[in-house]
């Protein structure tokens, strides 16, 4: 797989959408302690993949950077 902003976008998308609804689900009041510290696991992990998601885009964006510079000193 291509590290496209494209494919970025999407991870994003999907990362995002993963956050909302636990965060959603956490709004439940009947929820039991078991309940809760499972969607809190959950929404850990789903921020933790946002964390993976904002690196990959720093790397897209330093590799697009380098393209730029190789270009101009081509120019």
């Amino acid at each position: 797989m291509l590290l496209t902003l494209d494919v970025l976008l999407e991870a994003a998308n999907a990362v995002n959408d993963e956050i909302v609804t636990h965060i959603n689900c956490l709004q439940q009041h009947e929820l039991t302690p078991e309940d809760r510290t499972h969607i809190q696991q959950n929404l850990a992990f789903g921020v933790a993949l946002g964390l993976q998601v904002i690196g990959m885009h720093q790397l897209h964006l330093s590799f697009k950077l380098d393209e730029l510079a190789v270009e101009m000193a081509d120019a």
